[in-house]
């Protein structure tokens, strides 16, 4: 029997009757269109790829894209060295993710991560009636393995979620460090890698020797693609065969596989833009250092730092120049993406500044 739709709710009201109450709860992802001349506050990568060919060809917009995307997760099996059946593509991480929670978390599950991470972390847990619960990190921001196995132990999570590196503080755990987690834990086992290019080294290669572990990939970073919302999932052939049965299909566009299957045959721009930006984030780092800022060390393509510096923020926006800002437990705490030479003076010579005006 049909429910008759009570006229005299509107609004507000009408939105407490319907919908689900951890929704109503639930803060958003929240992004702002603030007009820039530098922009590093998102930790998006320089465009390397799109030649006149890929962008000319004409597409089948009449066609639904390929469900499995199988060029794209053929390619992508070469680059990463991992079977195409360990693979599934899809509309960045953050669909990986919610495929994760889809498909493993029942109400009430618990899903266990450090703080602070990646927030969509706790936005998706809650969405799908999980419990979310985190470590702390350090006071240095390092990852506290030891205390993240001592709360699984106790609390029972089903989804342990690692970003590695750490968004936002750029944070490494090393391959040790994961199977430590893995083997003195029991629960899934994802292993974030957004930012992955940039750092140390992945642990793409233990997928099949871990049945409960799951990678995740992205070429929004590294190779500059942030706006085609492609990512990857990594994992055993049985997982990736049942997360197949929760994804949506013909989920990721014609349009991006084509652009992802270009990007991925031409990685030695990818290797060279990575190596500048490593060699860009230590200078910066340095410089930064010299102005007593404190800065943390960073395996991403950006740098965490504290300042007391009033309004940092809005004064390098005036200027043009975005970085993140962030509040509550994390206030005086900002993230800035290391950029183009020129981006990163822009941002360095207008923190001086400042910094030689509160001096004077």
């Amino acid at each position: 029997m049909q429910m008759p739709f009570p006229s005299d709710l509107r609004g507000e009201e009408m939105m407490k009757t319907f919908v689900r109450e951890t929704i109503l709860n639930l803060k958003g992802y929240e992004t702002k269109n603030t007009p820039y001349v530098y922009k590093l506050d998102a930790n998006e990568g320089k465009t390397l790829f799109f030649s006149d060919q890929a962008t000319s060809e004409r597409e089948d917009f009449n066609r639904y894209p390929d469900n499995e995307a199988t060029v794209l997760c053929e390619v992508m099996g070469k680059f990463l060295g991992v079977p195409t059946e360990n693979i599934v593509a899809g509309n960045g991480s953050s669909e990986m993710i919610e495929l994760i929670m889809k498909t493993f978390i029942d109400t009430g599950d618990g899903v266990l991560s450090f703080t602070p991470s990646f927030s969509m972390y706790e936005v998706f847990t809650n969405i799908y009636s999980g419990r979310f619960f985190s470590v702390p990190s350090r006071r240095d921001f390092s990852l506290d393995v030891d205390a993240l196995i001592a709360k699984a132990n106790e609390i029972k999570p089903k989804v342990i979620l690692l970003c590695n590196p750490n968004n936002p503080t750029g944070a490494f755990l090393t391959e040790a460090e994961i199977k430590k987690v893995i083997e003195e834990t029991n629960a899934i086992i994802v292993v974030d890698e957004a930012y992955i290019e940039f750092s140390d080294g992945s642990f793409v290669n233990q997928v099949n020797q871990y049945e409960n572990v799951i990678v995740l990939r992205t070429v929004s970073k590294a190779f500059g693609l942030a706006s085609i919302r492609l990512g990857f999932m990594v994992a055993n052939k049985e997982v990736i065969n049942i997360i197949k049965k929760v994804k949506p299909p013909y989920n990721l566009n014609s349009l991006s596989q084509k652009y992802g299957i270009e990007a991925l045959q031409k990685t030695e721009k990818m290797s060279r833009y990575v190596l500048e930006i490593k060699q860009e984030r230590e200078k910066l780092y340095q410089e930064m250092k010299k102005l007593n800022i404190e800065v943390y060390p960073s395996q991403a393509n950006f740098l965490f730092f504290k300042s007391t510096l009033v309004d940092l923020a809005e004064r390098l926006q005036e200027k043009g120049i975005l970085i993140r800002q962030f509040s509550g437990d994390l206030a005086w705490y900002y993230r800035v993406t290391i950029g183009e030479k020129e981006e990163n003076s822009a941002f360095l010579n207008g923190v001086k500044e400042m910094v030689s005006h509160a001096s004077s």
